[in-house]
């Protein structure tokens, strides 16, 4: 007698601009998770948008101090574990409406996680069935390695 196979659900999350600048500048959980697909019984996607990455660059060449080389690096990096969208639909929601655009990436991955440090995007918890929450509580899904 066999066993059934185990169904390992797989998740789409849309980190936020300020996951990826968390993971780029220091080891920790979100470069953890930036790097691995998931645990025994869970996996998950990440997804991005060009306007997310365009963010990232602008930050971390203007606000962090980056070099272009370290900026290209660094995205050719978070580029080969993400899988890029191009939003078709326009949302206005975030009270920062710089945000809109994570929520709109998230909304064309059909996502079900927002991964977000941003209290903008934290506080609406929840939109079209996308959960937004905050980094720390993927420990509970996926025990960091």
């Amino acid at each position: 007698m066999t066993s059934p196979p185990i169904v390992r659900p797989n998740l789409n999350i849309v980190p936020d601009t300020g996951f990826y600048i968390v993971a780029t500048l220091k080891d920790g959980y979100a470069r953890s998770y930036l790097l691995a697909k998931g645990s025994k019984f869970l996996t998950y996607q990440l997804y991005s948008s060009e306007a997310i990455l365009l963010e990232l660059q602008d930050k971390l060449e203007n606000k962090f101090g980056f070099t272009r080389e370290q900026v290209v690096n660094a995205l050719k990096d978070i580029r080969r574990v993400v899988n890029i969208v191009r939003p078709t639909k326009k949302i206005t929601i975030s009270r920062d409406p710089d945000d809109d655009k994570i929520i709109e990436c998230a909304v064309e991955a059909h996502a079900d996680l927002i991964l977000s440090f941003d209290k903008d995007l934290l506080v609406l918890k929840e939109y079209s069935n996308i959960k937004m929450i905050h980094p720390r509580e993927l420990m509970y899904l996926f025990p960091p390695h």
